[in-house]
C-alpha cells in the first residue's frame, strides 16, 4: 500500500514537472515575437544592439562590418552542407506528410507555406 501511494506521488510530481516546462516553453515560443520583435530582422538587431550600447557612428560602422563579414563566414561554412541540410529536411517533410489525413496534410502544408514565405522575407532582409 505504502509503495503504490509512493509511486502515485512520484507520478504527479513528474506530471507536474513536465507540464510545467512544456507550459513555460509553449509561452515562450508563442510570445517570443512581443517580447523581442526585431528577432528575425537582422537590420533591427543590429540598431537594437547599437541603441542598447551607445555606439557612436563610427562604432556602428565597425560593428556592421564585423557582422557582415562573420555572416560571410557562416555563408561560405554553410554552402558545402546546404544541399544535405535541405534534403534531410525536405524528406522529414515528406515522412511526416504520410503519416497525416487529408485535413492534416491541408493544415501541414500551410504551415510548410508559412514558412518558406518567412524564409523568403529573411532572404530578402539580407
Amino acid at each position: 500500500m505504502r509503495s503504490s501511494k509512493q509511486l502515485a506521488l512520484m507520478f504527479l510530481l513528474g506530471a507536474v514537472l513536465v507540464g510545467g516546462v512544456m507550459g513555460f516553453t509553449v509561452d515562450r515560443i508563442m510570445v517570443r515575437d512581443k517580447l523581442c520583435p526585431g528577432w528575425g530582422d537582422p537590420r533591427a538587431m543590429r540598431a537594437r544592439l547599437a541603441d542598447d550600447l551607445a555606439l557612436s557612428d563610427a562604432q556602428r560602422a565597425a560593428v556592421d562590418t564585423i557582422l557582415d563579414q562573420r555572416q560571410d563566414r557562416y555563408d561560405a561554412l554553410m554552402k558545402p552542407i546546404k544541399p544535405q541540410m535541405d534534403l534531410a529536411r525536405d524528406s522529414a517533410r515528406a515522412e511526416i506528410r504520410r503519416r497525416l489525413d487529408g485535413r492534416q496534410q491541408a493544415k501541414w502544408d500551410a504551415i510548410l507555406r508559412e514558412i518558406a514565405e518567412a524564409d523568403a522575407r529573411k532572404a530578402q532582409r539580407r
